[in-house]
C-alpha cells in the first residue's frame, strides 16, 4: 500500500474534537466506548468517547473541570451515580425521580445538568422489539435498587398505573425509599411486598410484564432464575436488565414457554442512544448501536 493510498487505521482527534467520557470504578469491562465510537466513527462525527475510571476523591474535580479539557458530556456508572449529584447544577425530570444520575449534559450555559436514561432505555425495548402497549399493561418489578428505581419511575411516567416491585427482606429499605419517591411524583403507581417464595407465586402468573432488576442471572449466579418460570404463560413478557450473558437463564426459560422476551442489552443500548441524543441532537443508529454492542460481548 503506497503512502497516498493509506487509510488512517484510528481516529485522530482535533482541536474541534468533542470528548465524551464515562466516570466509574472499574470499567474495564464495559461496553459504551466500544458502541459509541463505532457510531461516531459510522456517521463521521469529530467525536471521541472514553472511559475514565475515576476514585471517589477525584470525582468533585473531574466533573468541575469537564469543560477545561473540551468535555462535551459524561455517562456516569457504579460506583458514582448518586455521588455525583452534588456536583452538579440541576437534575431533569427523570433524575429527580430517581435521585441517580447516569448521563451529564452541559448545556450551552455551561451549566451541567444530571439526567437518567436507564429507565427510558428500559421502556423503548418494551415498545421495540417487544411491540408492547406500555401504558395498559401490569408490571412485576423484582428488585428495588437503582435500575428498579429507573424503570418503575419511567413507566409511570408513561402512565402505567399497575407496578408492584418485590425485593428481599434484607433490602426492603430500598423498596420503601422507592415507593415514597413514587407517591411523591406518581401518587398510587407502585406498590411494594417483600420477595417470598409465596409472594412469587401469586405474583409471577398475575402479572403481564415481569421484569428482573436483580443481578441474578450473571456472574456467579449466572445458573439461577429469580422466579420458578414453570409459573410463566405465553401470553406474558419477561425483561431482564441483566446483558451479560446476553440471554440470561430467565430469559431462555421463557423463551421456551413461549413468552415474548427481551434481555438486559436492548436496554443498555437504547440508554445510550437516548445519551447520544440528549447530547448531540442526533438520532442514533439504534439497530447498529445493538449489532456494535453484540459485537463486543461476542468477542
Amino acid at each position: 500500500m503506497t503512502v497516498d493510498n493509506a487509510v488512517p487505521p484510528i481516529f485522530v482527534p482535533s482541536v474541534n474534537t468533542k470528548f465524551f467520557v464515562l466516570f466509574g470504578d472499574p470499567l474495564a469491562f464495559s461496553v459504551s466506548a466500544w458502541m459509541h465510537n463505532h457510531v461516531f466513527r459510522k456517521l463521521g462525527m469529530d467525536c471521541l468517547y472514553s472511559p475514565l475510571e475515576t476514585t471517589e476523591g477525584e470525582l468533585d474535580t473531574a466533573v468541575k473541570t469537564m469543560e477545561t479539557w473540551h468535555c462535551a458530556g459524561a455517562n456516569v456508572t457504579m460506583p458514582y451515580k448518586a455521588k455525583v449529584v452534588p456536583y452538579l447544577d440541576d437534575l431533569a425530570d427523570s433524575a429527580r425521580y430517581t435521585e441517580v444520575v447516569n448521563t451529564i449534559v452541559i448545556g450551552e450555559d455551561g451549566r451541567k445538568i444530571g439526567h437518567n436514561t436507564d429507565g427510558e432505555g428500559f421502556v423503548k425495548s418494551l415498545y421495540s422489539p417487544l411491540g408492547l402497549d406500555v401504558p395498559s399493561k401490569e408490571y412485576l418489578i423484582l428488585g428495588a435498587g437503582g435500575a428498579a428505581s429507573a424503570i418503575a419511575c419511567s413507566l409511570a411516567s408513561r402512565g402505567v398505573r399497575r407496578i408492584l416491585v418485590l425485593t428481599r427482606k434484607s433490602g426492603f429499605h430500598r423498596a420503601e425509599n422507592l415507593h415514597q419517591r413514587m407517591e411523591e411524583y406518581f401518587p398510587g403507581a407502585c406498590a411494594i411486598d417483600e420477595m417470598s417464595e409465596d409472594a412469587l407465586r401469586r405474583a409471577v402468573p398475575a402479572h403481564e410484564v415481569i421484569i428482573n432488576a436483580t443481578k441474578v442471572g450473571m456472574g456467579p449466579c449466572a445458573d439461577q432464575t429469580v422466579f420458578d418460570t414453570s409459573l410463566l404463560s405465553p401470553s406474558q413478557a419477561v425483561c431482564d436488565v441483566v446483558y451479560n450473558p446476553r440471554e440470561t437463564k430467565m430469559i431462555l426459560e421463557a423463551k421456551d414457554k413461549g413468552c415474548k422476551t427481551s434481555g438486559g442489552l436492548w436496554m443498555l443500548v437504547n440508554q445510550g442512544a437516548e445519551a447520544l441524543r440528549l447530547w448531540t441532537g442526533i438520532d442514533p443508529p439504534v439497530d447498529y448501536m445493538y449489532g456494535t454492542a453484540c459485537r463486543f460481548l461476542d468477542r
